[in-house]
């Protein structure tokens, strides 16, 4: 359900800074921090930290690394069988597409806390 209602508060300029500073502690946005408090209900989405923030980005890019060799692999293996392209070991792709995977779930272990 999207929210589309708003509440105004009115804060001095300490309760507003100590209220995103105690979001930002928590990962949350100001707004999730006084429903939670305010409701008892739990945020949709935890904002990430900038490293946590950075890993996901990486992972994300990791994969589109490891999709474009996995592509390559194909066109590479299609063109062996057509007699017109460059030979390749097949052990090579192979490792690099072994290494995108195990750094991908290192990456995946990290985000999860080791889950």
């Amino acid at each position: 359900m999207r929210r589309g209602n708003r509440l105004h508060i009115r804060l001095t300029s300490d309760e507003e800074t100590l209220l995103s500073e105690q979001a930002a502690e928590q990962g949350l946005t100001v707004s999730d921090l006084v429903r939670n408090a305010a409701l008892g209900s739990k945020p949709r989405l935890k904002k990430a930290d900038p490293e946590r923030a950075a890993l996901i980005r990486g992972l994300g890019e990791l994969g589109k690394i490891g999709s474009n060799v996995n592509q390559i692999a194909h066109e590479l293996h299609r063109e062996r069988i057509a007699g017109t392209g460059h030979h390749v070991p097949d052990g090579l792709i192979e490792a690099a597409l072994h290494a995108v995977k195990t750094l991908s779930n290192h990456l995946i272990k990290i985000l999860t806390g080791g889950r």
